[in-house]
């Protein structure tokens, strides 16, 4: 792929086929794996990992423009994902100035900083994968 951290905080994208693709700046924040039914049925696996940036610095810039969205709460949050290969590449709450995006649809994930730092939905993660440890709390 291009390379994705062309100045610094600007990071791109997208998707399995590429028809999908984004730019995105400023501080990564809250980057997590999450085990909730719905992560777990759309990514196929156990987890999803995810990264907010400000809503403000995402751009959309592949060919096939902004994914298509499902609302997987209602009015509440929506999923971002490329109709052409299925990719999952982000995540949005309604009214949110952050949105959600999937760690490994950025290019470069290899960031130190996009390492998660807990795990939503412990109680539905599977038994035989460890939990992401929960650094943000951890004691000093």
């Amino acid at each position: 792929m291009s390379g994705s951290t062309t100045t610094a905080g600007l990071r791109a994208g997208g998707c399995l086929c590429g028809r999908i693709r984004f730019t995105v700046s400023g501080e990564a924040d809250y980057p997590h794996a999450c085990s909730c039914g719905h992560c777990q049925r759309r990514a196929g696996g156990p987890l999803q990992t995810w990264v907010s940036f400000p809503l403000a610095s995402l751009v959309w810039t592949g060919e096939d423009g902004e994914p298509s969205w499902f609302d997987t709460f209602e009015a509440k949050t929506r999923r971002g994902f490329c109709r052409t290969c299925g990719s999952s590449v982000a995540a949005w709450d309604y009214g949110n100035a952050w949105i959600g995006i999937n760690i490994p649809a950025l290019d470069d994930a290899s960031d130190p900083r996009l390492t998660p730092v807990n795990q939503s939905f412990r109680s539905n993660a599977v038994p035989w994968l460890p939990a992401v440890p929960d650094s943000q709390h951890a004691d000093s």
